[in-house]
């Protein structure tokens, strides 16, 4: 079996800062989504529920963040582009061996966002070389890390083409071309006495369908 190379092997535009950004929200906001779901009448089914529904809503608002990123399908099926080539998908299982069938086949939708008909008219699709996936495994416990893979498998088979996976402890860093605001001149502090507060209670109140990913 042929080892699996760095995504940006297979395609420049998969640069390690754009994995490691791309990588760092989805694991920041599955992380809290999971730990939202600690109630005695959670389960697997509502932790992932939850965790896929989480990632999924980042992804469509982390779109206005990053030009490079881009969402192709809003479906349950989420698709989105890192660069202008290669399509995404992310789902909770072991890269290593993965469970959902969609990992390694194309739904219909994705099918027609990475390819197009072989001919006028035609309804079969010519196939991908593989499938890009972020795959998401989960931890066994509280005391480990949720982890996370970008994985190119070979379509509809188990083996990598190419893997990378987020190392937690990289720090991203962001580049961005919008020009940062001049500082603030902040007012002289009061050196007067301080006069005794009232005592009150202050109180601020803020208010503010799942597939094979899950």
């Amino acid at each position: 079996m042929q080892q699996a190379v760095h995504p940006s092997e297979l395609d420049p535009e998969l640069t390690d800062d754009r994995l490691n950004a791309v990588a760092r929200f989805i694991l920041d906001v599955y992380s809290e989504a999971i730990s939202n779901t600690q109630h005695k009448y959670d389960n697997t089914y509502t932790q992932g529920s939850r965790g896929w529904a989480w990632v999924r809503e980042a992804i469509l608002e982390y779109e206005n963040y990053f030009p490079w990123l881009k969402v192709v399908h809003r479906g349950n099926d989420i698709q989105f582009k890192i660069g202008s080539t290669s399509v995404f998908r992310f789902f909770c299982d072991d890269p290593e061996s993965p469970q959902k069938r969609f990992v390694i086949l194309p739904t219909e939708a994705e099918a027609s966002n990475f390819t197009l008909p072989l001919f006028e008219g035609a309804d079969s699709y010519e196939d991908p070389d593989g499938l890009w996936r972020f795959m998401i495994r989960k931890s066994l416990n509280e005391d480990d890390e949720h982890e996370l893979y970008c994985v190119k498998y070979k379509s509809g088979l188990k083996e990598a083409i190419a893997k990378w996976q987020f190392n937690t402890a990289v720090k991203t860093f962001v580049s961005s071309d919008a020009e940062i605001p001049s500082a603030t001149k902040l007012p002289e502090p009061s050196l007067e006495p301080r006069r005794e507060l009232l005592d009150e209670d202050d109180v601020n109140e803020t208010k503010k369908p799942n597939d094979d990913s899950v």
